[in-house]
């Protein structure tokens, strides 16, 4: 059972929850994890750059002199990679680089990244945070000032609350998810993880419960 601080809009601890985190599994899949957040990585290459080959240069196939009777060395046309102008040997070259992540992986990894995060005590909850009035981004600077976090930081919400993400996007080292969009990448590659209580409530059944529950 998992201890979890929360803490009040001013960045005050106000009390501890307890929190089941075994509704994430008994231990932390680090394989499954591993493979998960390095296909999300590999999955965000844009793969721009790209070189021509001998055969896309732009060019006649023409022989630049003749084979004998010269004195210089033989030549054919004037596309090959030690010419000026040739083509690239073994240069950068644009494809399509994604390649799809099984669900079932998928669902496993972010598991594993939530179980980690409550095992590593890396996890706060938040009470009393309202935006009803619009986006301010001072009342999240001071929540986490309060926190005493200056580290990356990942906040989850149960829902959409569009002023929350506004408040959020000028922050540096600050993100923002919603429960459906949440992945074990997001999970991992921050240090802390902050959930609204109703977020930590939402989770109590796990996260596939906490997803349908908001559909």
């Amino acid at each position: 059972m998992a201890k979890v601080p929360v803490y009040n809009a001013e960045g005050k601890k106000t009390r501890d929850v307890d929190f089941d985190e075994s509704v994430f599994g008994e231990k932390v899949l680090g394989k499954t994890l591993r493979e998960v957040v390095l296909s999300y990585g590999r999955n965000q290459r844009q793969g721009n750059a790209h070189s021509k080959v001998r055969s896309e240069v732009a060019g006649s196939n023409r022989k630049l002199w003749k084979q004998k009777g010269t004195g210089r060395a033989r030549v054919g046309d004037r596309r090959p990679p030690h010419w000026r102008g040739g083509g690239v040997s073994f240069g950068p070259r644009s494809g399509e680089w994604h390649k799809p992540i099984p669900a079932g992986l998928r669902k496993a990894a972010l598991k594993s990244a939530l179980l980690s995060k409550f095992k590593d005590g890396e996890v706060r909850a938040v009470e009393g945070l309202s935006f009803s009035d619009g986006p301010k981004t001072k009342k999240v600077s001071k929540l986490l000032e309060g926190i005493g976090e200056k580290r990356s930081t990942l906040i989850a919400l149960a829902g959409r609350d569009a002023n929350f993400v506004k408040s959020v996007r000028n922050l540096k080292r600050v993100n923002i998810r919603e429960l459906a969009d949440l992945n074990a990448y997001d999970v991992v590659r921050h240090v802390n993880l902050v959930l609204p209580v109703e977020t930590l409530d939402a989770l109590k059944n796990g996260i596939g419960a906490a997803r349908k529950g908001k559909e």
